[in-house]
């Protein structure tokens, strides 16, 4: 996330890099620096040095210069060509960073999905919403998948935090947590698997089953887990899943294979049946957010941290 430091120095840069491309397509169409003066009001030693700055971060002349004026080199016709586009899509990253400026004082965007649904968050949001008033949720869809690189490409960009399960091995350092409960270890079978009609799972029942998990490394907890699991049940096969997302539930719906999951999704396929796992073994739950986060979020978060001292229940 930048910091509203950051966010200011880069627009002023935006700004800048403008304002030589305005006097530089000002020149290219009078032909004259001169003339250019004239037009933007200010001094002709002005402009040449406007051009100059341009041309040195270019790399390459823009203009050959003589007595009768100033012309187009066919570098620097090309730069004219695409100096509106240039121009235009400076203008909105400005805006854009603008924005964010602006909304990180009052705004907390929040990321949800299939996967990582909202289960907490609104009764969270009242609790909230009664302390800071001034505070605001803006609600934004977000990709199903639980991989690193996919999952907080765009935390402290596009969001501000998400609910949801957190990988206390994989993702450490690379986001801030807020615990709001623990939520038990269950399994996932297909409606016609030889265990959906099981009331409770031990580990002796999965004895012979192809077991779907996350990669090795994301939780201390789901490693132990595994571990156990191969010392003590050497006929158990797993299958290791990248990403948890929708597809990773509908591979366990069309296959013979156990998934390793957590009560909380228990909603997320309607052809699994999701049973409890007697295991030691139990997953963090809570707010996934940004390591630098705007005034709103900390505002959110401190907030939040107040209410999670009371018990809650998805």
């Amino acid at each position: 996330m930048l910091s509203l430091y950051k966010v200011k120095t880069y627009c002023e840069a935006i700004f800048m890099y403008n304002h030589q491309l305005d006097t530089f397509l000002t020149v290219a169409d009078l032909g004259s620096f001169g003339k250019a003066a004239e037009a933007l009001y200010i001094s002709a030693p002005a402009v040449i040095q406007q051009v100059n700055i341009l041309e040195n971060r270019c790399g390459f002349k823009l203009f050959t210069r003589s007595n009768q004026g100033v012309k187009l080199t066919p570098a620097g016709k090309s730069l004219y060509e695409d100096a509106k586009t240039i121009i235009k899509l400076s203008e909105d990253s400005l805006n854009k960073a603008k924005r964010l400026a602006d909304t990180s004082e009052t705004t907390v965007r929040i990321a949800t999905s299939l996967l990582f649904k909202c289960r907490l968050l609104p009764d969270i949001w009242a609790a909230i919403s009664e302390e800071y008033p001034e505070l605001k949720i803006e609600i934004l869809p977000m990709a199903d998948h639980q991989s690193r690189s996919d999952s907080f490409s765009e935390l402290g960009t596009k969001y501000d935090l998400w609910e949801g399960i957190y990988c206390t091995k994989g993702w450490k350092g690379i986001c801030q947590f807020l615990e709001l409960k623990q939520t038990p270890i269950c399994c996932a079978v297909a409606k016609n698997h030889r265990l959906a009609k099981a009331d409770r799972l031990s580990l002796p029942d999965l004895n012979g089953e192809y077991i779907v998990m996350p990669l090795e490394g994301l939780s201390y907890e789901l490693d132990s887990l595994r571990k156990e699991i191969k010392e003590s049940y050497p006929t158990v096969q797993f299958v290791d899943s990248s990403y948890y997302g929708v597809d990773t539930f509908t591979l366990c719906e069309v296959n013979p294979y156990v998934l390793i999951t957590q009560e909380v999704y228990k909603d997320i396929h309607p052809n699994l049946v999701t049973i409890p796992l007697d295991t030691p073994y139990t997953m963090p739950y809570g707010l996934i957010y940004e390591n630098e986060q705007t005034p709103a979020t900390k505002k959110f978060i401190a907030a939040a941290k107040k209410i999670s001292r009371n018990s809650v229940k998805v």
